[in-house]
């Protein structure tokens, strides 16, 4: 529209459920995340191997930007994942805190059949 700035692409539509492959230097997961857009703002949820933990970050055009804090072991941990949204997928890399650095996919989840 006309009120849109100039060359100010929108940001990648990425609300919904994400499965992921987390590639560590000694971890492999597969962690779900379910994403909240608020325009470049999001939240929402990181499943993991510790459970359900809160996620934020923020999309600009198609990079994506999250971090998530858990409690693994009685140690809290942040793993902070950048990326880029190509529709339904997204990969990029990670760095988790005490854990090392690696590479993460994600592919949009299937909706459940009802």
């Amino acid at each position: 529209g006309p009120d849109s700035g100039v060359g100010a692409a929108e940001p990648a539509k990425v609300d919904g459920k994400w499965n992921v492959l987390l590639q560590l230097e000694t971890i492999t997961g597969h962690p779900v995340i379910t994403l909240k857009q608020n325009g470049e703002k999001l939240t929402g949820t990181y499943e993991g191997r510790y459970g359900p933990s809160p996620l934020e970050g923020e999309i600009k055009e198609n990079r994506i930007a999250f971090a998530v804090t858990f409690s693994a072991e009685g140690s809290k941990t942040t793993g902070v994942f950048q990326g880029t949204v190509d529709g339904a997928s997204m990969n990029g890399s990670v760095e988790f805190e005490g854990a090392g650095n690696g590479t993460w996919s994600a592919v949009r989840a299937k909706p459940d059949p009802k």
